[in-house]
């Protein structure tokens, strides 16, 4: 993509989030997904930034869209609804556009550039959480069609999509079962979608679940080669999520920064050197996460060496950064607005979920250093 026709896009997401959702307080306590935004940014071209120019997108990479939610979540104030926005384009730009067939490519990635097309990636289950070991929805061949059997939840999406992206077992003969991802779309019989769930945090973004029962899927829904969903999908899919989620979080400290500024303006305290020397310092912290942001982001889109060491890098720098920003403002007595406060609570909040995937990850990486 040419380089104005990226920064138009950020100035366009910007502008939308300040126009639109800054505006709007009751995003972060009403529990009502805020159907008319959704429609809103898909009329502005909003979901146009990850899908290629043949199928009606912009051809936009992983640093287009981390750079667009970082401008989004600085200008809106709100991390959830980029939560949401940026998921849709993951799915629409690596899981269908990489994964899908021509046939696949055509029907959804053109609607899902036009706001038309909401994707939710099914794979948590009740009790089960995600790991492959535990997991048991299952696809079985029935003549030419699969059959498919049992419950996903905390759905980023789900109460709102309209095409679910589920992984199911399709062999457990062995210790390593293989999963296949099927293409199903929300009025298929035998799919019921499960009430939102009513969580504090990350709002509006909406979660929910569906379940499957003898849910008649045809062969042509398989996304992707079968057997091979976990390895070819499921694992990378985490990596990209978490490198381009790096944007609405950097966002979020940009926009409790610029609150803050504004606060210590029009404080006293503002010509304390010692004031001064830690702002400067806590600034200097923000563009170095950036530029760790940045180029974990580049290298997903050159498809050269795993971002994961960045990642974890980032989110110990992420966790330092919202430790020192809340000492500083409780010190200093800085008065903090509400919307400070609802981007301090989501951050930690996302931060502790990648907290938990990138011990896993760092875990393997020790174990195998170690062994060898």
């Amino acid at each position: 993509m040419a380089i104005e026709n990226q920064i138009k896009i950020y100035k366009q997401a910007a502008a939308f989030a300040a126009e639109h959702i800054a505006c709007r307080p009751d995003l972060q306590t009403g529990q009502e997904f805020p159907a008319d935004l959704w429609r809103k940014m898909g009329e502005s071209c909003l979901f146009k930034i990850g899908i290629t120019e043949n199928y009606g997108g912009i051809g936009g990479g992983y640093l287009d869209l981390l750079k667009a939610g970082e401008a989004f979540v600085r200008s809106g104030y709100n991390l959830g609804f980029a939560v949401s926005w940026l998921f849709q384009q993951i799915i629409a730009h690596y899981v269908v556009g990489s994964f899908g067939t021509a046939q696949q490519r055509r029907k959804y990635l053109r609607a899902a550039a036009e706001g038309k097309t909401t994707f939710s990636f099914a794979v948590s289950e009740p009790q089960r959480g995600a790991s492959p070991k535990t997991l048991t929805t299952s696809a079985r061949k029935k003549d030419a069609s699969y059959c498919l059997n049992g419950e996903k939840t905390y759905l980023t999406n789900g109460p709102i999509a309209n095409v679910f992206i589920v992984v199911a077992v399709t062999d457990d003969s062995t210790p390593l079962k293989s999963f296949t991802a099927f293409i199903v779309p929300r009025d298929t019989q035998g799919l019921t979608v499960t009430p939102p769930m009513p969580l504090n945090f990350l709002k509006p973004s909406p979660h929910g679940g569906i379940q499957l029962n003898n849910c008649l899927i045809e062969q042509k829904s398989i996304l992707g080669k079968k057997g091979n969903a976990w390895q070819d999908i499921v694992v990378p899919l985490g990596e990209i999520e978490d490198v381009v989620m790096m944007g609405p979080v950097l966002g979020g400290m940009a926009a409790q920064l610029d609150l803050l500024t504004a606060a210590i303006r029009g404080n006293s305290t503002s010509a304390d050197r010692v004031l001064q020397g830690e702002w400067g310092a806590l600034n200097a912290f923000w563009q170095t996460l950036q530029t760790i942001a940045h180029e974990a982001a580049g290298m997903l889109d050159r498809s050269g060496d795993s971002p994961l060491p960045l990642g974890i890098t980032f989110a110990r720098l992420a966790a330092e950064f919202h430790t020192n920003i809340a000492q500083l403002s409780e010190r200093w007595k800085i008065p903090v607005p509400s919307h400070y406060t609802y981007l301090q609570r989501d951050m930690e909040l996302l931060e502790t979920l990648q907290k938990k995937r990138l011990q896993i990850r760092q875990e393997k990486i020790g174990a195998a250093l170690l062994k060898a």
